[in-house]
């Protein structure tokens, strides 16, 4: 073992409990994670068309052009018209089997300095073709672009597309009498 077993022992001994107290990196407490975006197992072939966003986005005007939420001094877009996203006939019919009359499709994109919508992307899917309905008519806002000192700037911002169907009720003649 040579001159200095007492060393190799030493090391043997000291390495586990050293490694047991080495701090492991962690999601500090303050930071909120988003999950990556999910389609719904309904997703239709106009939802797979959408691009899924990405779990995080790292936006800054300096960094890569694009404003973020929460960018100092930046006066957000806000929306001049939109075009009505079409209910498909799929979520119709499931919404009639599940009695579910209201689907949400939550999208993110950047609005350009002009005004338009870019770099459109899916954060929460509903599926049924309501992905791609949605997404189509996005593409076709117009906002006011944010701003920054008076001057137009890119922004990232959510859109939530809203889709209900009245599902009917049974008659109050079919109930039975209360």
């Amino acid at each position: 073992m040579g001159k200095h077993p007492w060393l190799v022992l030493a090391l043997l001994v000291a390495a586990p409990a050293a490694f047991a107290q080495t701090k492991h990196p962690t999601t500090p407490a303050n930071e909120t994670r988003t999950p990556s975006a999910i389609r719904s197992p309904h997703s239709r072939g106009a939802d797979l068309k959408v691009p899924l966003c990405p779990a995080h986005f790292h936006d800054s005007l300096r960094g890569d052009g694009i404003a973020g939420l929460r960018e100092q001094g930046v006066i957000r877009p806000r929306v001049k018209s939109t075009v009505p996203a079409l209910i498909t006939q799929d979520a119709i019919r499931a919404s009639h089997r599940s009695h579910v009359g209201n689907f949400v499709v939550l999208l993110d994109l950047v609005v350009d300095q002009k005004g338009k919508p870019a770099q459109l992307c899916l954060e929460k899917s509903s599926g049924y073709g309501l992905d791609g309905a949605a997404a189509a008519a996005v593409q076709r806002y117009r906002f006011d672009p944010a701003t920054k000192a008076g001057k137009p700037v890119k922004m990232r911002v959510p859109v939530e597309v809203r889709f209900t169907t009245e599902t009917p009720l049974e008659s109050p003649h079919s109930l039975p009498p209360g």
